[in-house]
């Protein structure tokens, strides 16, 4: 598994092709994240964590702001995952932790107990483990 993490560390700061596998997002979670953007007149989304939560770390996921979007000028950049004209920054302090994460959009359905429409994130099961809130997860590093 430290190979793994390696290699995936050495082609992104050696590499001048952006990785799109460090984390998944579906069509669902695009199309969601598409249609912030447009409304918030926002250059992305940053992809993050917060320590804290049932299990340790929260996923956190909100739109670039004159608060967070200093981070595009850090001598370490951060990962950029672009789907037409969106684009979703992985912060580069949080990367190592988010390697296989999936990102996803559930719209409200009753017939099948979801009662509001919200991003999931969906853990690499060798890497993490989530809670069962949907935010919350623990690292196995």
């Amino acid at each position: 598994m430290l190979r793994n993490l390696t290699n995936i560390y050495v082609n992104r700061f050696f590499s001048t092709q952006t990785s799109t596998s460090i984390v998944n997002i579906t069509n669902t979670a695009w199309e969601k994240i598409n249609d912030i953007l447009l409304k918030s007149n926002s250059q992305g989304m940053l992809f993050s964590i917060k320590s804290g939560g049932c299990n340790g770390f929260n996923y956190n996921f909100e739109v670039l702001n004159d608060k967070n979007s200093d981070l595009l000028n850090n001598k370490l950049k951060p990962t950029c995952i672009e789907n037409d004209s969106s684009k979703v920054y992985i912060d580069p302090l949080a990367e190592m932790y988010l390697i296989g994460t999936t990102i996803d959009y559930i719209k409200e359905d009753y017939s099948k107990g979801v009662y509001e429409n919200k991003f999931v994130y969906i853990a690499d099961k060798e890497r993490a483990t989530n809670c069962g809130c949907g935010v919350s997860f623990s690292p196995k590093i």
